[in-house]
């Protein structure tokens, strides 16, 4: 079986055909919950698209259509921000303070308010975050 070639036109028209069904912002995600369920219009995967267009914003971008806007997580917390809530996880949640215990109670908070443990790891190594909140605390003290 032959895979089908898409042109950047075609990708586009995809895309603006997906926002018309599900609305914008359009999100990957949505994108490819449409093109699952519309097996009979023929669209790129959202792999594809990203893929010739470089990122999911450009594509949406070059087709016309909104995509959500959010804030880069390095900006969403600041360093103090991140060690207060690494300082307040240690403080709330006993035993040893393991990564993947962080993980569950960053899960366990109101969406938004702390980072998950991907953006920590962006941050840097686990036992040196852990180490700089404990001495600094959650009230910011040193």
């Amino acid at each position: 079986m032959r895979t089908p070639t898409f042109s950047d036109d075609a990708l586009a028209a995809g895309l603006r055909a997906a926002a018309a069904a599900v609305g914008e912002p359009l999100a990957v995600g949505a994108y490819d919950a449409w093109r699952t369920r519309t097996p009979d219009h023929a669209a790129g995967s959202s792999t594809l698209v990203i893929r010739r267009f470089g990122s999911w914003t450009a594509a949406c971008a070059a087709a016309g259509v909104a995509t959500n806007t959010t804030r880069s997580t390095s900006r969403r917390w600041s360093e103090d921000d991140v060690l207060a809530i690494i300082a307040r996880f240690l403080e709330e949640t006993p035993g040893s303070g393991s990564y993947a215990a962080y993980v569950e109670w960053a899960r366990a908070q109101e969406p938004g308010t702390v980072p998950s443990g991907a953006t920590l790891r962006q941050r840097g190594a686990w036992a040196e975050l852990k180490t700089a909140a404990a001495a600094r605390g959650s009230d910011g003290s040193a």
